[in-house]
């Protein structure tokens, strides 16, 4: 049932391609294997943003080839299957950018000490902000919770500039006044020809 990067063992991805073709009432060997790019995506060196939107990219097509073909057979069982799986993995795939997303904001608010919203209010009801995944099981913040926790940072980044940028103006007049001071004494201390 697994076609994308989720089934990156072979023999998972060889059992998914007897379980794929037996759904599709197709021999296994008419039914491509897991795409090797999708599992040798998770194990390269790339940044994680790059392999998410490259995952994303490659599940597409893949999909995209076989609908074309189950539409060109005019299998109308084929192609709901195939749209269905095909949701499936995209929806899996939404989660796990959603994740990357929630780890990375979460990391950034930790480091600065901005305050992470709760989970739950008072009455032990769902926030607005977070919401747990339906095939992961991970909570993740929503657009609203990710667009609150970014500004909250941005507010902290801009409240450390504006602590900065007094220090520079300071530092900018010392450094002035020392100046000052070595033409001064270098003038007293120089004696004519």
């Amino acid at each position: 049932m697994f076609r994308g990067f989720f089934a990156l063992d072979a023999t998972l991805a060889q059992n998914t391609t007897v379980q794929t073709a037996a759904a599709l009432s197709v021999r296994p060997q008419e039914v491509a294997p897991v795409p090797f790019l999708l599992r040798m995506l998770a194990r390269l060196p790339f940044s994680t943003e790059s392999t998410l939107a490259w995952q994303r990219t490659l599940l597409d097509r893949s999909y995209a080839k076989d609908l074309a073909v189950a539409r060109k057979l005019k299998d109308k069982e084929k192609v709901e299957s195939l749209e269905g799986q095909h949701r499936f993995e995209i929806d899996l795939h939404d989660e796990e950018e959603d994740t990357y997303v929630t780890k990375k904001l979460l990391a950034k608010a930790r480091r600065l000490r901005v305050p992470i919203p709760h989970r739950y209010n008072e009455d032990k009801t769902e926030f607005e902000h977070w919401y747990e995944g339906h095939y992961t099981g991970r909570w993740n913040l929503t657009t609203h919770g990710v667009a609150a926790l970014r500004e909250e940072i941005r507010r902290e980044v801009k409240a450390r500039h504006e602590a900065r940028s007094q220090w520079v103006v300071w530092l900018s007049a010392f450094t002035g006044v020392i100046g000052a001071l070595t033409g001064l004494v270098a003038l007293l201390t120089h004696k004519g020809p």
